[in-house]
């Protein structure tokens, strides 16, 4: 509606300039009416990509199961704070949870099974409203169920490590193949026997003990270091690559270069013949071909080719230290030019921190749709490494490890996307990053296993889980 303006002899008892006036009397030319009569509060002034698709779910979920305080921790994370009508439902089969906000929904197949009867609705607290949401749910295992005991067993608490001298020994005609383009390395029935190494302290722990030995204190130290030499199992007495036998360590094998056919061999590295993937490393302590697992696949009849994750092998020799330094921090770095040089190099390389804040634990996420997933929480820093110099005191709650390159940028790149598994508020902890790394389960080991049977670590955990009604305790927290 266009605005009234007085006339020009209304003005002239003011004594106002003429120029000042005509301005005041001149009318101003309208607006462009507005193409859009009321605003899309769905989309914002963002790039068209960057905008909220429509049928995209604005809800993120995570969940995990931590055994031991026996609870069950579930986040939320919603594009707008949660309200009266955004509703949380479990569903009648105890597999899974369903969260309800403005018209999108979103649902987690939760790390444990628990006892329904009908979908229960859980309500969530009115206040403080807010985005991110910290909802947890503590278990009670029901009357004759042994669902905690199975998962809190000796089996699953051993760091379990497949491929071992045992079960390889067990299989027919192993063969290994190059994990990148399936070529055969070591063919089936050049390896006749698989044999475990011991401990890799092992042979210090012998010379400690015979030097310490009452019936030998009398011996000269020539004459000691004979005496042990003679038992085999000496620190100087170096293993040896053998032809027909797979030495079999926690991450890698050693073979005799006679048994691998599809191996090139460099001063520093050994290449699929077929691919030039890097296989592994020359031994030439012990005369032989060490060959990492991450790089590999195994076949043998009637099983099919199988392989695992390069994260897996990264937790088995994290857990593994743990186990034998009792350290969680680990500075973890890829070689340094004086790991294959005689001349030291003090040149800082770009590093990891770890603290390993919960080795055990199971997970899921709604932003992918895999089944519960095995694995420990890491806390993460970007950081440098240097050699210690002379003088210099090393941290005794830090244990330094070295990492080939492809392994260490293995894990660098599942620590930064497995944070796209979890929610933006629970990302960061006092200035570490979070992150997961998988770690190996018994369905790794037992292949026989039922794959999605609703039992064991390849379905929702266990199968004895009761939330009572006067037990279910839903805590919100504001994240």
């Amino acid at each position: 509606m266009p605005t009234s303006r007085l006339p020009a002899s209304a003005y002239d008892a003011l004594g106002l300039p003429e120029e000042t006036v005509k301005i005041a009397t001149t009318p101003k030319p309208s607006a462009s009416p507005a193409q859009i009569a009321s605003p899309n509060l769905l989309q914002n002034t963002q790039e068209p990509e960057q905008r909220l698709a429509m049928n995209d779910t604005s809800i993120t979920l995570y969940a995990e199961l931590l055994l031991h305080i026996r609870t069950v921790t579930l986040f939320a994370s919603l594009h707008t704070v949660h309200t009266r009508q955004t509703k949380a439902k479990l569903a009648s089969d105890g597999c899974a949870i369903t969260v309800s906000h403005e018209g999108a929904s979103a649902t987690i197949k939760l790390p444990i099974q628990v006892e329904g009867g009908g979908d229960a609705a859980l309500s969530l607290p009115a206040n403080p409203p807010s985005k991110d949401l910290t909802l947890r749910l503590q278990i009670e295992e029901k009357e004759g169920s042994n669902m905690l005991g199975t998962l809190l067993s000796e089996d699953r608490k051993a760091n379990i490590v497949p491929w071992d001298g045992a079960s390889l020994n067990d299989a027919t005609d192993v063969t290994i193949h190059c994990k990148s383009c399936k070529e055969v390395i070591v063919p089936a029935g050049a390896v006749r026997e698989w044999r475990d190494l011991p401990n890799e302290n092992w042979a210090e722990m012998m010379d400690f003990w015979h030097c310490h030995k009452p019936d030998e204190h009398h011996l000269h130290d020539h004459a000691t270091e004979e005496a042990i030499g003679n038992k085999g199992y000496a620190a100087g007495n170096r293993l040896q690559a053998t032809r027909g036998i797979g030495f079999v360590d926690l991450a890698s094998f050693l073979f005799k270069d006679e048994d691998c056919t599809g191996v090139e061999t460099s001063e520093t590295s050994l290449q699929c013949t077929n691919c030039k993937h890097i296989l592994g490393t020359p031994d030439t302590t012990s005369s032989g071909h060490r060959i990492w697992k991450w790089c590999i696949a195994i076949t043998s009849p009637p099983t099919p080719i199988t392989s695992h994750p390069p994260q897996k092998w990264i937790s088995a020799r994290l857990l593994y230290l743990i186990e034998n330094q009792n350290v969680r921090r680990f500075h973890v770095h890829p070689p340094t030019p004086s790991s294959s040089s005689s001349s030291p190099s003090s040149e800082p390389v770009a590093a990891l921190l770890l603290w390993v804040f919960t080795p055990d634990l199971f997970f899921s996420s709604s932003i992918n749709s895999r089944e519960p997933t095995r694995a420990m929480k890491v806390f993460w820093k970007r950081e440098t490494w240097a050699p210690a110099q002379p003088g210099e005191v090393e941290k005794a709650d830090e244990e330094e490890v070295e990492f080939p390159d492809e392994l260490f940028e293995e894990l660098r790149r599942g620590l930064e996307a497995s944070q796209g598994l979890i929610p933006a508020s629970a990302r960061k902890f006092q200035g570490w990053e979070v992150g997961l790394v998988e770690r190996f389960d018994v369905g790794d080991v037992k292949r026989e296993e039922a794959v999605g049977d609703g039992k064991g670590p390849d379905g929702p955990v266990g199968d004895g889980g009761k939330v009572s009604s006067a037990r279910r305790v839903w805590n919100e927290m504001v994240g």
